[in-house]
């Protein structure tokens, strides 16, 4: 993945810019699709989880131990 470019929609960019933007911190699935989507998050709304597992997908991250975007679980998603 260093150093290979990534073929990202404008939505997986858009969440994958901002977890960059607050690495380190736990980010909701509602703050994310509020911020990335600007709509209201509804809850049992499965589109952040499909969206960040197409993200890890193209990164070609292990589902199992994601080494970049990390699930907390209950809690959200992280950068470190």
């Amino acid at each position: 993945m260093f150093g290979k470019e990534l073929a990202l929609t404008p939505i997986e960019f858009s969440i994958l810019w901002y977890l960059c933007d607050r690495k380190g911190k736990v980010v909701s699935s509602e703050e994310l699709f509020e911020n990335v989507w600007k709509e209201k998050f509804l809850d049992n709304n499965k589109t952040v989880m499909a969206h960040i597992g197409r993200l890890r997908e193209k990164m070609q991250e292990n589902p199992k131990n994601p080494k970049f975007i990390k699930t907390v679980w209950g809690v959200g998603y992280k950068i470190e």
